[in-house]
């Protein structure tokens, strides 16, 4: 899995991930699924607040600023704003995103307006399929599931180790890297290269277990 198969579609948002389970698993799919649950999107929880910070609008105009000229005025026309304001943009989005224009926000308190809100705040996907065979740069293929120590040099876009933890690169280190296959003219982020040392000490570490290969969305 290279970086051109982190985000296959950057708008249908399709990533690559893998599970790492215990060597001695009987059933495979039921222990991925066991491990996946608390990512799932759908997935309600107790009800908590749901704020719309400045930091959350910041990521939404670093993400705005990754599309077209064309795909931003499309999103736009759709506000009827303009589409040189992407601060005001990123609001719309961000907010309908969040389910904001629904109804009104539901109080303030010393962080800011808030909703109350049930959605899995640890939301990952909302289905997933497994990936059997996957072609390499070398011209051979690997077969899934596979025990970590054959792996060959990977980088997904997350990976979820068997204590459930799930460890990703980002959405826009991944966005940056899918464009950087695209037009070659973009440097290597040093998330990406933290990311890279990630894995691979991952990898290390569960040597002994077994791989199982995902293509999710999200």
């Amino acid at each position: 899995m290279t970086f051109t198969t982190i985000i296959d579609n950057i708008n249908k948002m399709h990533f690559s991930a893998l599970v790492l389970i215990p060597p001695d698993t009987n059933n495979i799919k039921a222990k991925v699924e066991e491990i996946l649950h608390p990512y799932y999107s759908e997935l309600e929880v107790e009800p908590y607040k749901e704020y719309l910070t400045e930091d959350k609008i910041t990521e939404e105009i670093e993400y705005l600023a990754t599309l077209t000229p064309e795909e931003i005025k499309k999103i736009a026309a759709d506000w009827e704003i303009p589409s040189h304001d992407l601060t005001t943009l990123a609001k719309m989005e961000l907010g309908n995103k969040l389910g904001w224009f629904e109804e009104e926000a539901d109080g303030i308190d010393s962080i800011g307006l808030y909703k109350m809100t049930t959605i899995n705040p640890q939301g990952k996907w909302d289905y997933y399929r497994f990936i059997e065979t996957e072609p390499l740069d070398s011209g051979t293929a690997i077969t899934y599931p596979c025990r970590v120590a054959d792996l060959p040099k990977v980088v997904p876009y997350a990976i979820v180790t068997p204590n459930g933890r799930w460890h990703e690169l980002g959405e826009m280190a991944g966005i940056q890297a899918f464009l950087r296959e695209l037009h070659g003219d973009i440097t290597v982020s040093e998330e990406e290269i933290l990311w890279q040392n990630k894995i691979s000490e991952v990898i290390k570490y569960y040597s002994d277990y077994i791989c199982v290969a995902l293509r999710c969305h999200i």
